[in-house]
């Protein structure tokens, strides 16, 4: 009943729906998204997060909405992550380039090793890569690819409607 009586107003019900379908967005991405001002988006927030529908979850300078009770901790961490460019990249490539050197995909993503470094740290605090010692390099892994499949699949819509899913390209200079 609190739900139907959440959404009862147009705009309300579209920002209800599209953080159902893309979580962990944030105003910003929200605004922009949805063509809608960000303070008119802020006052559906707050409203929304009054009655207990979303939540939210800080992250640095970013507040992420997601649908409450939808979307678990580990999710929300992964989700926060997975919207971040050079992380969501890392994850796609070891996903398609198992046992991967940092060199390997710092060539492929065009950055510097400490960039990546610096991600695949993140990554690993968050219990997704593993590493795999090798005698002249570390070499990484996805830990559970079909956990990492299976949320990307559940929210493709959510990846994909940037043109990430260009960044698959194969590419024969490159070497993979």
């Amino acid at each position: 009943m609190v739900e139907r009586k959440g959404i009862e107003l147009e705009n309300r019900r579209e920002i209800y729906n599209f953080i159902s379908k893309h979580p962990g967005l944030h105003l910003s991405e929200l605004s922009r998204k949805l063509n809608i001002s960000k303070s008119t988006i802020s006052y559906h927030l707050n409203y929304l997060q009054k009655l207990g529908l979303i939540v939210t979850k800080s992250e640095g300078r970013y507040v992420r909405f997601y649908i409450a009770n939808k979307v678990g901790e580990i999710d929300k961490k992964l989700l926060s992550l997975l919207r971040q460019d050079v992380p969501y990249r890392i994850v796609i490539f070891l996903l398609l380039n198992p046992d991967s050197s940092q060199i390997k995909i710092s060539k492929y993503l065009k950055r510097h090793p400490t960039t990546v470094s610096f991600h695949l740290s993140k990554l690993a605090d968050l219990d997704i890569i593993e590493t795999i010692p090798n005698c002249n390099e570390i070499r990484y892994n996805i830990k559970n690819p079909q956990y990492i499949y299976e949320l990307l699949t559940k929210y493709e819509d959510s990846f994909f409607d940037n043109g990430v899913n260009n960044i698959f390209v194969y590419s024969p200079e490159q070497g993979f």
